[in-house]
């Protein structure tokens, strides 16, 4: 019996988007074959495993690294697009959400819908505040530490 992505990603830990990824990469075949069902139960049992994430995550940088747990919960490219847009945003420049609206169009080939753009205004949110932290944290780290003072 054949069994397509959309029927084992119902009941998968393995995301449906992933399984389309595989698919799109010619690792399995849709619908799935004895050979990729047996594949996706292998991988189904060290899915999110720390021991094998870890000397995946060891091969990029730390830059990469930090970059990658920051958007890693933005499903979608134009999401991770439009953080990295507003958390890269100079020190002391504005960024125009319409200028990042029109960006998007371009970049994606799509417009943006009212709720899309709602989200948007939420990602720009988490950026500057992301941003803010982060220069918090660098002014501290750079503070000299604080010294006992002794009364003799």
């Amino acid at each position: 019996m054949s069994i397509t992505i959309t029927e084992f990603a119902k009941d998968s830990i393995i995301p449906k988007k992933v399984l389309r990824y595989l698919n799109r990469a010619g690792i399995i075949q849709d619908p799935l074959c004895a050979e990729d069902r047996i594949g996706l139960q292998f991988l189904e049992k060290v899915w999110s495993k720390k021991e094998v994430l870890r000397p995946q995550f060891t091969k990029l940088s730390m830059k990469a690294r930090l970059s990658f747990i920051r958007t890693a919960d933005l499903p979608t490219k134009w999401e991770r697009y439009a953080y990295t847009r507003f958390r890269n945003q100079e020190e002391g420049k504005s960024l125009a959400m319409q200028t990042v609206v029109e960006e998007i169009g371009i970049t994606f080939g799509f417009s943006l819908n009212n709720q899309q753009i709602e989200r948007l205004y939420k990602i720009r949110n988490r950026a500057q505040v992301a941003r803010h932290r982060e220069k918090n944290l660098s002014k501290k780290q750079n503070e000299p530490l604080l010294q006992a003072q002794t009364n003799n």
